[in-house]
């Protein structure tokens, strides 16, 4: 499916939407399954286990997934996780990697279908995103895979999957989403009636409870990713390997979350805790969550840094072939701060004695300016000149001219925005189930 060339996809977009929830696995033969998986979860140490590592472990479609692909993506799990090596933890991993390799033959599948290709450079280019994101230099991830000893085909396999399903999702799913204007309205008005109410940044990590998965098993796995979240292995990082939820894709993140859009469940253990604490395992109907809450704040609250100004600038240069002798600049200093009364006199005085830079600047947020202009801003009066600002090579005045105070509530762009990306994501997942329900999967473990 990968193939020579230079097209790329969005890189803020490669990780929007990921695996699907874990499904059932049928017709297993208990009496194989026994030999076969002890052979995997011991790895791959003997002359006999290797020949095992060739064998089929699934056969999806068209598709074959190896004995050789199930051990090498456990052991991805394992090293990217930080989770202990053993046979048990091995066991429990199973459900979870068979399902993960199921779901990325259904994508690439579909992608096949569709007739969508996924190039070499946009693989390689979300593999630098995620060295990026984890403060790694370029290759860095491979190297530490081969340090490892694990195969890097799972790992690119892994993101030409999920590259290529994005690609599906949007130019394929995408067709079928639409936002209305009511829509966007009933989001803004229950975020009117919840605003001043707390709401919580959360991160997930959500195991399911499936037929033929015993709750003991999961609850188990549940319990060491929360110790491990509670110790030195990253929470995203966590997330991204062993989560069942789309959220996966993004480490977990919830995003900004009013408790009440919560389940009971999970509600009241978020009202418990305090920012930076991750919670012990949760059981809902549906499996067991574990949450970590990042930070907490009131729902839309307003923000000074978010107010939007028009202002008025005067540079006085202090440094370079056009610098002011220290007489000239505390002349003007005074005559700025007790002369100039408007922001219309202030752009004229600018025009006439300021430097590079001076003049009206239209519309902005007071957050998106340099920090000690910024903090002058937030604190000067309309029409009145702020005290002098020492900024690199000049000093500087400002005037607010106007000011737009944030009310808190997101724009209906940034809305519209949301809703499509839930939609998306939910068509996303229902359009996985389909195919795996349609599909013809046969597991040999």
């Amino acid at each position: 499916m990968v193939t020579a060339g230079s097209g790329a996809i969005p890189g803020s977009q490669i990780w929007s939407f990921l695996y699907g929830m874990i499904s059932l696995f049928k017709h297993w033969n208990r009496s194989f399954r026994a030999g076969f998986v002890l052979c995997l979860i011991a790895g791959a140490g003997s002359v006999q286990a290797q020949q095992d590592a060739m064998r089929i472990a699934a056969v999806v479609n068209e598709d074959v997934i190896s004995l050789f692909d199930v051990q090498s993506r456990i052991q991805l799990f394992l090293i990217t996780a930080g989770i202990e090596d053993s046979i048990d933890v091995r066991q429990r991993l199973l459900p979870q990697v068979m399902n993960a390799l199921i779901e990325e033959k259904l994508k690439v599948q579909e992608a096949r279908t569709e007739e969508i290709e996924t190039t070499q450079d946009e693989v390689f280019g979300a593999v630098q995103i995620i060295e990026q994101n984890n403060g790694m230099q370029p290759g860095a991830f491979r190297a530490m895979l081969a340090e490892q000893d694990i195969d890097p085909g799972t790992f690119y396999m892994q993101v030409e999957a999920d590259v290529t399903w994005l690609k599906v999702v949007q130019q394929v799913l995408a067709r079928d989403v639409t936002v209305s204007d009511e829509e966007i309205k009933v989001v803004i008005d229950r975020l009117k009636a919840n605003q001043g109410e707390p709401e919580y940044l959360l991160g997930e990590i959500f195991l399911p409870i499936g037929l033929g998965t015993r709750d003991a098993d999961v609850r188990s796995l549940a319990q060491q990713l929360t110790e491990q979240a509670r110790g030195d292995a990253p929470f995203p990082a966590l997330a991204q390997q062993f989560s069942q939820s789309p959220t996966a894709a993004v480490g977990g993140d919830l995003g900004w979350i009013n408790a009440g859009e919560l389940e009971t469940e999970l509600e009241r253990a978020v009202a418990r805790m305090k920012p930076g604490e991750v919670s012990d395992p949760i059981r809902t109907l549906s499996g067991y969550t574990i949450l970590v809450v990042r930070d907490q704040r009131a729902t839309a609250e307003a923000s000074p840094l978010m107010a939007i100004v028009t202002l008025s600038q005067i540079y006085l240069q202090t440094v370079g072939r056009n610098a002011l002798s220290q007489s000239r600049l505390d002349q003007l200093t005074q005559a700025i701060q007790t002369q100039i009364l408007s922001c219309d006199q202030m752009n004229q005085w600018a025009e006439e004695i300021g430097g590079p830079g001076s003049g009206p600047v239209d519309l902005i947020r007071i957050g998106g300016l340099p920090g000690a202009v910024r903090d002058a801003v937030l604190t000067s009066p309309t029409g009145r000149v702020s005290p002098p600002i020492d900024v690199p090579g000049a000093r500087l005045f400002a005037m607010v001219c106007s000011r737009e105070e944030d009310d808190g509530l997101p724009s209906s762009d940034q809305v519209y925005s949301r809703l499509e990306s839930e939609k998306l994501e939910t068509i996303s997942r229902q359009r996985l189930r389909d195919l795996r329900r349609q599909a013809l999967i046969d597991v040999r473990l």
